[in-house]
């Protein structure tokens, strides 16, 4: 192109793309800032500048791999990307051990108490806060999976794929930005999600390459509160062409979304009360320590998943027992466990404080609950998961052979976090869950204010595709820790046996 070595300030190296983890031949470096794009309001690019030049040159002499737009769906069916990256464990992790105590100070990576004072292990001199950046990240997930979920997601994440050391079967996918997003791709598991893949390798070979213009114009089209950015910010990494959008016609602010999480995670905090969030488990005294197994299964998820003590969650465990609970007098007439009822309770067990998760003793766990708790939004009452089981489908037999009865939401109630403060929740006094139906309880005519958990978390023994992805094992057919059970037909029980011996 002419005269482009008079405007381009640096080296554009050429990568051997041939190679495992192609980003270990420049180190990993931040790259250069190229310049910007202007945008006009009706969203066409002023495309007679610098920046659109060095673009062009850049794509056209192959420095960069060819660009793709890849959905959410092409991702999981291609079979050669890792699932199990787009996760937001780390980020809920860290979010959940500081909640109760702080909230974010936003951009500056800090975290703020009930004051408004910075606090946290800031060093002074440095003026950084070495735990600041997961929880920033961790209430930005929690915020931007609703966000995402009401508005849709206005801006794809960025990635560039590459071979991976060792292994002939995977491609590894560097996302920036967009790290926090790819949690909620996995967390939402919408298949309309897109990404901007960088793809040297033409992995995705049924996608065809975007031409520039196609590109860049889908970082021009409205993003937060429907504005539009003023400008594209370019940068070049060597691997690929980051877009980070810059200005938003008609905000006063570039970064108002920010705020946003700022003010989101301070609710959080308010709301949690300086408790943490806090686990009761099914307690029934016929079932041979089930309970114990399912704590177990937990405290080994969360150390597979992260193993630095100061950003590692492990929640206090309680055990609903309903000996332990005077006020619950609810006399009991063939109920399927002795905490049928009494999980109502917890609200009023925590005083209609902080928040509180139930879960079925029959759970085992493979990987750590800490996500699902973003599906709870602050202003809601509870969130569930949400079976969406044909009813007529479902095992006839429960526990120990039992007749499985059906009724709409139909587990529903098996595992829930409470926001306690909530008005609703403050209907389930010892009062109502002594003498309300059982349809009123399990079927959450206490309360509208319901959250959605998807049920791709929980695989329900006997009744869920056994090929699915799950975090738990949910074994409602029952298992070894019955009495006199017959288990020979119970699928899965290796997750449970696992966790015995321990």
């Amino acid at each position: 192109m002419e005269n482009i070595d008079s405007i381009l300030k640096f080296e554009p190296l050429r990568l051997d793309w041939t190679v495992p983890n192609v980003r270990k031949q420049v180190l990993y470096s931040a790259g250069h800032h190229v310049g910007n794009i202007k945008i006009d309001e009706d969203g066409s690019l002023q495309k007679d500048c610098d920046t659109y030049r060095i673009v062009k040159y850049l794509l056209e002499n192959r420095y960069c791999p060819h660009v793709k737009k890849v959905t959410w769906k092409d991702i999981k069916e291609s079979g050669f990307i890792r699932l199990e990256n787009f996760s937001l464990d780390h980020q809920a992790s860290t979010y959940l051990k500081y909640v109760p105590d702080y909230y974010t100070g936003g951009m500056n990576m800090g975290r703020m108490d009930s004051e408004g004072n910075s606090a946290g292990g800031i060093d002074k001199e440095k003026g950084f806060d070495d735990i600041g950046s997961s929880f920033y990240h961790g209430c930005k997930g929690h915020w931007l999976l609703h966000d995402i979920k009401e508005n849709g997601l206005n801006q794809p994440i960025q990635g560039v794929i590459s071979k991976v050391e060792g292994d002939s079967k995977y491609y590894g996918l560097h996302i920036h930005p967009g790290s926090v997003r790819q949690g909620v791709f996995g967390a939402l598991d919408d298949e309309s999600m897109e990404m901007i893949v960088w793809d040297a390798f033409n992995a995705f070979d049924w996608i065809e390459p975007l031409e520039m213009d196609e590109w860049l114009e889908i970082f021009a089209r409205p993003q937060f509160l429907a504005t539009r950015p003023t400008d594209l910010a370019v940068n070049y990494s060597y691997t690929n062409i980051e877009i980070q959008c810059h200005g938003m016609q008609g905000q006063k602010e570039d970064y108002e979304w920010r705020n946003e999480v700022v003010n989101f995670s301070k609710r959080v905090m308010q709301l949690s009360k300086g408790k943490p969030l806090n686990v009761y488990i099914g307690y029934d005294s016929r079932h041979n320590d089930i309970h114990k197994v399912q704590i177990e299964s937990h405290l080994q998820a969360f150390k597979k998943r992260v193993r630095e003590e100061n950003f590692c969650f492990t929640p206090e465990f309680k055990l609903l027992d309903k000996a332990s609970i005077p006020e619950y007098t609810r006399e009991y007439a063939n109920q399927s466990t002795e905490f049928t009822y009494s999980r109502f309770l917890i609200p009023y067990l925590e005083n209609y404080e902080g928040f509180s998760m139930f879960i079925d003793n029959d759970f085992i766990w493979k990987q750590p609950f800490w996500e699902m708790f973003y599906f709870l939004h602050p202003d809601n009452a509870v969130a569930c998961v949400q079976y969406d089981y044909e009813l007529e489908k479902m095992s006839k037999v429960k526990m120990g052979g039992e007749k499985n009865i059906m009724y709409p939401k139909k587990l529903w109630s098996s595992l829930m976090i409470f926001n306690n403060a909530h008005a609703d929740c403050k209907k389930l006094t010892p009062e109502v869950i002594n003498t309300a139906t059982g349809q009123y309880l399990h079927q959450f005519e206490w309360t509208d204010s319901i959250d959605r958990i998807p049920d791709k978390y929980i695989l329900t023994e006997g009744m869920s595709d056994d090929e699915k992805r799950y975090h738990a094992v949910h074994y409602t057919r029952g298992g070894p820790w019955i009495a006199d059970m017959d288990t020979s037909e119970i699928k899965h029980l290796n997750v449970y046996e696992n966790f015995c011996d321990k």
